[in-house]
């Protein structure tokens, strides 16, 4: 299960760095997809922990 959870965690890093090599983004897209991003790991935190 870890190395499942470090897999997807590794393959969305870098999908977005690729993503961000072809399409740059602005100050203020930039500070939404962060803050999407922390979402996303929280709710991935907390479904781990229930699945352990």
């Amino acid at each position: 299960m870890c190395n499942f959870s470090l897999g997807i965690m590794v393959g969305t890093v870098m999908g977005a760095s690729l993503i961000l090599a072809v399409h740059p983004m602005n100050k203020r897209a930039m500070r939404k997809a962060y803050h999407r991003a922390g979402r996303m790991m929280n709710k991935m935190n907390h479904t781990i922990r229930e699945l352990a």
